[in-house]
Parts: structure tokens; sequence; C-alpha cells
């Protein structure tokens, strides 16, 4: 792997992660109803349920669903980043904290969600390929694994940059985005998942994670997601 000056490193890393946000964020056709219904309370989230289906459940029933989702976005990072490199791949910041979802999920939010009732979990790793150049051909070992697993893809460029982005078919979306400085950054988005009260349950996620992550890591690291018998942490 090239080796890079971190101060360098970090800097391009804030300005790659902020171009992929704007060019990812609700912009992917897709998940809204993995079902049949599609309006009011029968639209389906990222899981296959529906608000009523969450209705009745606990904070800390949702706290543990939450968690037991979050560790699949992490599988799924890791073997998306196996495709690429078993080295070491740079963080900026850390997964376990799910965003207030609504329209800004990735792919299609479900009719009727809203920043209140709805989170989702993203996560980005960022590596430099020794021969990298951010040439479309770069795209190519992530397409490779897109076309084995079966997966719906599409490809993009974006501004400099070229990306492609597969749908799970499962609530979760990979990107693989290529740039011309050689930097290449790996993002696992969900789709919105309904919550009874987001804000509440992304506050007690928050309150017991002791944000407790490396800079960089090999595939298959991650933050543990915290429990919910664990310190709240008040801020």
């Amino acid at each position: 792997m090239t080796v890079v000056t971190r101060p360098r490193l970090r800097g391009a890393i804030v300005t790659m992660l902020a171009a992929l946000v704007l060019a990812t964020t609700g912009c992917a056709p897709g998940g809204a109803g993995r079902g049949d219904d599609v309006t009011g309370q029968d639209a389906r989230d990222a899981a296959g349920k529906t608000q009523a289906q969450v209705a009745d459940l606990s904070l800390k029933d949702e706290f543990e669903l939450a968690g037991e989702r979050y560790e699949h976005g992490q599988v799924v990072l890791a073997s998306a980043q196996r495709q690429i490199s078993d080295g070491t791949w740079y963080w900026n910041g850390g997964d376990v904290r799910p965003l207030p979802a609504g329209d800004g999920a990735f792919g299609e939010a479900p009719e009727g969600a809203t920043t209140q009732n709805s989170y989702s979990f993203r996560a980005v790793r960022i590596i430099k390929p020794d021969g990298a150049t951010g040439a479309e051909q770069d795209l190519e070992p992530m397409q490779r694994y897109f076309d084995e697993e079966g997966w719906r893809s599409s490809s993009a460029k974006v501004g400099t940059d070229h990306e492609v982005s597969a749908d799970t078919g499962d609530g979760w979306w990979v990107t693989w985005s290529v740039r011309p400085n050689g930097l290449s950054s790996l993002g696992v988005y969900s789709e919105a998942f309904w919550a009874r009260d987001a804000p509440a349950l992304i506050k007690a996620i928050s309150l017991r994670d002791p944000a407790n992550f490396p800079e960089e890591s090999e595939p298959g690291v991650s933050e543990p997601f915290p429990k919910w018998s664990d310190p709240v942490r008040e801020r």
C-alpha cells in the first residue's frame, strides 16, 4: 500500500467524505416497499416491516434490534473491503450511532418516513490501493463482486470521481468510489428502518457508546455496539 503521511491523508479523507455524502445521500433508486403495500401505515422499511409492527416495541427492544442491524452492516462492509484489500483501511469517525432517516435515507424512504420515526446506518472506509489512479477501470474488482453476488448495480461519473453502487436486496447498499488522486472510498448504507421514536433510540445508543474506534484497521474490525446494560454517559 502506498505510504501517505497521515495529516495529508486525513485532509483528503475529509474532503472525499464530504463529496461522497453530497453525491450519495438520498439519491439512489430504490428500496421503498420491500413488499406489496407501499402507502400509509402499510409502507415497509429496509427490514420489510411496517410502522404497526414496531409500534409496540419498547425502547430496549428497539435498541437491541438496532444492534443486530448494525452488526449485519459491518459484515457487509468487511466482505466488500476484502474484495479490494486485506490491508489497512482508514476510518473517519465511528459507525455505531444511527442517523435520523426520513427523506435523507439512502435509497427511497418508505412513504411517511421522517427523522422522528426512522433511522439508518452508514459506514465508510478509505484506502489508497497501489497503482490506483481513479480511472473507471479501478471499479472493476467491486463490479465483479456485485455481479457474483447477483446484486443490481449501476455506475456513474460524479465530478472527477467514478463510482459503482449495488443494492444487496435486503435493505443495504454498497458504494465504491475512486478518485484521480488514488484515494478510494467504500461506503455501506442502510435504507430507512422504522422506529417508534427515532431521536430517543439514537440518544439511548449514543449515551452508551464510548466512541472507542481506531483511526485505521484491517477488514472485519468494528466498533462494538453497546449493551443496554452499559453505563449511561450523560453529556
